[in-house]
């Protein structure tokens, strides 16, 4: 029986684990039918979906299936995920329609997908940035952190020698930093932050000409709108929110 939302291999360790209760590997192997190479992977991929656990016995690991109504909790992530990849669709569509409607020919959109797309564009943005010129920041998913966090703050860094002035909304849950020299650039007003009470989709970079927005998924999607009529809105969206935010 092929179980709805797990792999075939998962599905096959699952059962078996039903079926035999807490097992080692070996005994699992046996019953599943699954490659030596892809158990542990799968073990722990079942684990992180709270379907399996395992305890250290005497230095041997076993492991235990959770209860067979712990698969309705996989049913719900599933919802959630759903409901954010639409919550990232709806904004998508507003910005597709935003260029639909300017009739200059001078719009420009451009997509790119992983993280080398995603440097592409905060590359370009940070070239054009001069002494004093603004660039605003709305939104820093957890997940950004874990993933380009490094290259944020070397791209922060960078910045600040320029002398652009960046001011930042951060989500609710974005982890503070207390680097020296971030520190500076904020005494020296070139670096604004306040906080969100709640949670951005995407991280969004806003110019006096552009509007990027980066999603972070199970892939990076980023997008740059190059319209100074749509990066002027969105600079009175931003600025709007600055004033209600903490």
């Amino acid at each position: 029986m092929k179980i709805p939302l797990l792999t075939e291999g998962e599905s096959k360790v699952y059962q078996a684990l039903i079926e035999i209760g807490e097992s080692s590997v070996g005994n699992i192997l046996k019953i599943s039918g699954v490659s030596h190479s892809k158990i542990y992977d799968i073990l722990k991929r079942l684990s992180e979906k709270g379907l399996v656990s395992s305890i250290n016995k005497n230095g041997k690991q076993y492991f235990s299936p959770s209860e067979p109504s712990t698969l309705s909790a996989i049913i719900d992530d599933e919802k959630n995920k759903l409901n954010n990849i639409e919550k990232d669709m709806g904004v998508v569509i507003k910005i597709l329609k935003s260029r639909k409607n300017i009739s200059t020919p001078t719009n420009m959109l451009n997509s790119f997908e992983g993280i080398k797309g995603m440097k592409t564009i905060l590359e370009k943005i940070l070239s054009k940035l001069n002494k004093n010129d603004n660039v605003l920041i709305l939104g820093s998913p957890k997940k950004i952190g874990e993933e380009a966090g490094g290259y944020l703050k070397d791209w922060q860094k960078r910045r600040v020698k320029k002398n652009s002035i960046c001011k930042i909304i951060t989500n609710k849950d974005a982890v503070s930093w207390d680097d020296k020299w971030w520190s500076e650039s904020k005494k020296k007003k070139i670096t604004f932050t306040k906080r969100s009470n709640s949670v951005s989709p995407a991280y969004l970079v806003i110019t006096k000409d552009s509007v990027s927005t980066i999603y972070f998924s199970s892939k990076i999607l980023s997008f740059t709108i190059e319209s100074q009529d749509i990066a002027l809105r969105y600079n009175q969206f931003f600025n709007e929110l600055w004033k209600i935010s903490g």
